[in-house]
């Protein structure tokens, strides 16, 4: 019988963890010196905060949440598996009551998310999120907080990225917008999808990827929502620009850029790289979305943030790789193993940096070195009769020396 995994899902082979363990170290390691603390979600949430949240007419709502079997108590209650995180993290905001907790309330979170979606090159329907929500704090600052911390990510990680930019305005400035939106594309021959959205959320129409290249040659100036800003929304956009210039942050505004979820309002953006395929090349994204907090509290709290699609990042990074000193412990008899443990355990705690293979038992010393050569080790110490007179045999298999030594200058020897 053979077994494989899920469609859609897949093992992160060793040097694949290497590459999502050193992502998601550089994204920590920059977050906590804005002083962003971790909060862990449950991987289960309810479906009615999505619903409530992304949008009835998302993508994630309508056909990509992943429900599972309810045995519980409430049964009745519809349980997804989670497909993003800022929605949890609103649900836990408002849930443990962090309007009165937490002076600075900057948080961020790691871990897989789920979506069903056609499986294909940097998208899977097990993935991985890295993401970063402030709240309680308007623009601009927090604007700025947000793309400064994203730009130092992605310049550590070494990755070159296109930033694009819009305002989607609020509800207010965009009600004129969607009118003509509707207007000018109804004639349009679009999909499915698009045709529902025209009548229950237009701007969400500009996100279809298979009526992408239709919209851009339809695109005129009737079209672009920069036209139809009010007077507060407009006036937050030009500060930014210009903080963005006075700052010489890089940006390109892409007036047909309005993300997936209905939460967002104000400020958006996209971090985007030539290095994967246009369908799938979005690193992180994310804008404002100070309007959905007044969903569940009925009261205005400022928010904004952004998430890294690990998977993608490490579709394009390469990292130099930190060799540890490999040393392999061979014992030339079984009754030599204790021996050869308490050398092992005695390197390791003695030196940090040093990686420890063996000893093995019931295998001929000819297996253990052909074992210790193919894991590239540089020493091996010949565990042996010697070790009666507190003597090893270490043998270099960088420069093909062997020598025998005491116990006491051995490290000294491999160090």
């Amino acid at each position: 019988m053979e077994i494989k995994s899920v469609r859609g899902v897949r093992d992160l082979l060793p040097h694949q963890v290497e590459k999502l363990r050193y992502i998601e170290k550089v994204c920590r390691e920059v977050v906590e010196k804005y002083g962003f603390v971790e909060i862990i979600l449950p991987t289960i949430e309810e479906f009615y905060l999505y619903q409530h949240s992304i949008g009835q007419t998302s993508d994630i709502v309508v056909k990509q949440m992943f429900e599972i079997v309810n045995r519980g108590e409430d049964s009745n209650k519809k349980l997804v598996l989670r497909p993003e995180g800022t929605a949890g993290v609103v649900r836990a905001f408002v849930e443990h009551n962090f309007k009165n907790k937490f002076p600075l309330k900057r948080f961020f979170y790691f871990g897989q998310m789920f979506r069903y979606e056609r499986p294909q090159k940097g998208r899977f329907r097990e993935f991985y999120q890295f993401g970063i929500e402030i709240f309680n704090e308007p623009q601009i600052a927090s604007d700025l907080v947000l793309i400064n911390i994203i730009n130092k990510i992605l310049t550590a990680l070494k990755v070159k990225y296109d930033l694009e930019i819009n305002s989607i305005g609020c509800k207010k400035c965009r009600e004129e917008f969607e009118k003509i939106l509707v207007k000018k594309l109804s004639s349009l021959k679009l999909c499915d999808v698009c045709k529902d959205r025209l009548n229950k959320n237009p701007l969400r129409i500009f996100d279809c990827k298979i009526d992408a290249e239709k919209l851009k040659e339809k695109f005129s100036d009737e079209l672009n929502i920069q036209n139809y800003l009010c007077n507060t929304c407009r006036n937050s956009f030009e500060r930014i620009l210009d903080a963005f210039n006075k700052q010489g942050i890089r940006y390109k505004i892409n007036p047909m850029l309005v993300r997936g979820l209905d939460y967002y309002n104000g400020f958006v953006f996209e971090y985007k790289t030539e290095l994967l395929d246009a369908a799938q090349n979005t690193l992180c994204a994310g804008g404002r979305y100070d309007g959905l907090l007044y969903r569940f509290l009925k009261e205005d709290v400022y928010a904004c943030g952004a998430a890294f699609g690990i998977d993608r990042i490490m579709e394009v990074i390469n990292i130099d790789k930190k060799e540890n000193l490999k040393v392999g412990i061979a014992v030339v008899d079984d009754k030599y193993l204790l021996d050869g443990f308490n050398i092992g355990e005695e390197l390791v705690n003695c030196f940090k940096d040093i990686v420890i293979v063996g000893p093995f038992s019931g295998k001929s010393l000819k297996s253990q070195l052909r074992l210790f050569n193919n894991e590239n080790c540089k020493y091996v110490l010949l565990i042996g009769d010697e070790i009666k007179e507190n003597k090893v045999v270490v043998k270099d298999f960088i420069n093909k020396i062997q020598q025998t030594v005491e116990m006491k200058k051995l490290k000294e020897i491999i160090l």
